[in-house]
């Protein structure tokens, strides 16, 4: 023992004393962060889940309204084709006379070319 002991016991016992001092304040202050992670976490959370809803709903809209317009384009297109139907029946010679005009200048072009 030296001269000194009682004074090297008193500054470990401080320095113990400080050390546990720290350690808690650490852990106080990683409780706090933790807390207030999970509430920035469960925001952002909150956010994505009525991101993710708003998304699904406009997709909704989206389908459905492509939908009605493809239903809107085949409806066009049938009434299209029956009115050219109608058409080529009512004219039947027009259009088989113009069928053979283009089949026989299709037949001088080509046959000249070959």
């Amino acid at each position: 023992m030296g001269i000194f002991s009682s004074s090297e016991s008193r500054t470990r016992r401080r320095l113990k004393d400080y050390e546990k001092e720290l350690n808690k304040r650490g852990a106080r202050a990683l409780a706090r962060y933790e807390d207030e992670l999970d509430s920035t976490g469960d925001k952002v959370r909150s956010r994505l889940r009525g991101a993710g809803d708003q998304i699904g709903q406009r997709w909704h809209q989206a389908r459905d309204r492509v939908e009605d317009e493809g239903h809107r384009a085949w409806e066009l297109t049938e009434e299209g084709a029956r009115d050219l139907d109608r058409h080529v029946h009512e004219n039947a010679w027009s259009y088989i006379g113009a069928g053979a005009a283009i089949g026989l200048v299709a037949g001088l072009l080509l046959g000249r070319r070959f």
